[in-house]
C-alpha cells in the first residue's frame, strides 16, 4: 500500500474541501435561490435534468481528457475557473429563463465530474490506499455540513447574495490546491505501458467494451443507476419536499449538515468497510434508502425528513467507498479515470435525468406524497435484486457446507 507526503494529504484534503464546500455554497442553494425567484418546480426540475444531462457528458469528455492526456490538475483547474465564471452568470441571470436554460447545463458539464476527478486524482496519488483515501475524502463531508448550516443561517437572515461570497472563497482555494499538488500523470510502469497503448489506439468503442468487460463492475452500474433513480428526485427537489411539510430555506441548510455529517465516519473507515462482505453492503446501500423514502413519504414535520436524510447518508458513506473500490479493483488501469466517471455519470446524472424528467410535472400536479410513492417503488426494485442475491448466496453457501459435512 502507498502512503502520501504531507504536503500531499494537506493539498488533497483542501482541493476536496474547497470542491465540496463551493458545492454547499452554490449549487446546493441553486434550487431555492431560482424557487425564491418565482420559477416552478416543473421548470427548475428541466433545469436540472439539462444540468444533469451536460454532466453525463463532461463525465465522458472529461474521463477521457484525464486518461488520454494524462493530467488531472488542468482539467482540475479549467472546471474550478468555468463553473466561478458560470456562477456569476447563472445568479444575475435569473429573469431569463432561456438564458438560465444555456447556462444550468454548462455548469453541470464542467462542475460535477470534477468530483469525481479529483477522486480519481487522489486514488492514483496514494495508490488506492483506501485508509488514506477515506481519512482524505470524509473532511469535505464535514465542512460540506458546516458551510450548509451556516450558509443556510446567512441566506435567510439576510439574503442570497452569501452563495456568491462563499463560492467564489472555495473556488479560489480550489484552484491554489490544484496549482500545487502533483499532477496524475506521474503513473507507475503498469499504467504507464496501457496508457501507451490507449495513445496508440485512440478512444473508442473498445474503451467503454474494456470498462464493461467485467461482471461485478457491470452489476455495480445496475446498482446505481436504480438507487439513483430512487434517491435523486428527494436529493434534488429537496427544498420542495421540505416546504411540504413546513420547512424554510434555513432547514435546507441544517438537512444538508445532517447528510454530510452522517457520511464522515463511514467513509473515514473506508478501508475497514472492504473487510464486510460486498453483498452485505449492496444490502445496506439499497434497504437504508427504501427506510429513507418510507419516513419522508409519512413526514408531517421537516424532522421526519431529516431522520430519513439521516438514513440515506448512511447508506451513502458506504457507497460511495465501495463503488471506488469496485471500480479500481474491475476496470483496467488505463481505463480508470473513465470508469469512476461512467459510475458517477450513472449515479448522478442518468438516474438523475429520467427522474427529474417527470418528478417536478409530478410535484405539481398530484403533489410530493406521489413523487416519493414512485421513488419507493423503484428503490423496492432494487431492494428486492440485493436481498435476493444475498439471500441465494447465503443458502448456495449453507449447502456446500451441510455436503461437506456430510461428506
Amino acid at each position: 500500500m502507498k502512503t502520501m507526503k504531507k504536503s500531499y494529504w494537506i493539498g488533497f484534503s483542501l482541493l476536496e474541501i474547497s470542491y465540496w464546500s463551493f458545492h454547499a455554497s452554490f449549487l446546493g442553494f441553486l434550487m431555492s435561490y431560482l424557487l425564491s425567484k418565482g420559477i416552478s418546480n416543473t421548470v427548475v426540475s428541466m433545469f436540472l435534468a439539462s444540468n444533469l444531462l451536460a454532466a453525463l457528458l463532461g463525465s465522458f469528455v472529461w474521463g477521457m481528457v484525464c486518461d488520454r492526456f494524462r493530467t488531472n490538475r488542468k482539467v482540475s483547474v479549467f472546471c474550478f475557473l468555468a463553473a466561478g465564471v458560470l456562477m456569476y452568470l447563472i445568479y444575475f441571470s435569473y429573469e431569463s429563463v432561456p438564458v438560465l436554460a444555456v447556462l444550468y447545463p454548462l455548469l453541470g458539464f464542467v462542475c460535477l465530474p470534477n468530483a469525481t476527478n479529483i477522486d480519481s486524482w487522489l486514488l492514483l496519488t496514494c495508490g488506492n490506499n483506501l485508509a488514506v483515501y477515506g481519512k482524505i475524502r470524509c473532511l469535505p463531508s464535514l465542512f460540506f455540513a458546516v458551510t450548509s448550516v451556516v450558509l443556510g443561517r446567512l441566506i435567510s437572515g439576510w439574503g442570497y447574495y452569501f452563495m456568491l461570497i462563499f463560492g467564489t472563497f472555495f473556488l479560489l482555494t480550489g484552484i491554489a490546491a490544484a496549482v500545487m499538488l502533483p499532477d496524475g500523470g506521474n503513473m507507475g510502469r503498469e499504467r504507464e505501458a496501457q496508457e501507451k497503448k490507449v495513445r496508440e489506439g485512440g478512444f473508442s468503442m473498445h474503451s467503454l467494451k474494456q470498462v464493461f468487460s467485467v461482471h461485478s463492475y457491470r452489476y455495480l452500474i445496475l446498482i446505481l443507476l436504480l438507487v439513483g433513480l430512487a434517491v435523486a428526485p428527494m436529493n434534488n427537489l429537496k427544498a420542495t419536499v421540505l416546504q411540504s411539510v413546513g420547512g424554510t430555506v434555513s432547514d435546507l441548510g441544517l438537512d444538508a449538515f445532517i447528510c454530510a455529517i452522517v457520511q464522515v465516519p463511514f467513509i473515514a473507515i473506508a478501508d475497514r468497510m472492504e473487510r464486510y462482505s460486498l453483498r452485505l453492503r449492496y444490502v445496506m446501500i439499497t434497504v437504508l434508502p427504501l427506510l429513507a423514502m418510507v419516513l419522508a413519504f409519512g413526514a408531517v414535520s421537516p424532522v421526519m425528513v431529516f431522520a430519513g436524510s439521516f438514513l440515506l447518508n448512511v447508506s451513502v458513506g458506504i457507497l460511495l467507498p465501495t463503488m471506488r473500490s469496485v471500480t479500481e479493483r474491475n476496470v483496467t488501469p488505463a481505463f480508470r479515470n473513465l470508469g469512476h466517471n461512467i459510475a458517477d455519470g450513472v449515479y448522478n446524472s442518468v438516474a438523475g435525468i429520467i427522474s427529474l424528467l417527470y418528478s417536478g410535472i409530478v410535484i405539481d400536479l398530484f403533489g410530493v406524497k406521489r413523487m416519493l410513492l414512485i421513488c419507493i417503488l423503484i428503490i423496492s426494485i432494487a431492494a428486492m435484486i440485493t436481498c435476493g442475491n444475498a439471500f441465494c448466496h447465503w443458502r448456495a453457501g449453507l449447502w456446500r457446507h451441510g455436503k461437506q459435512y456430510l461428506s
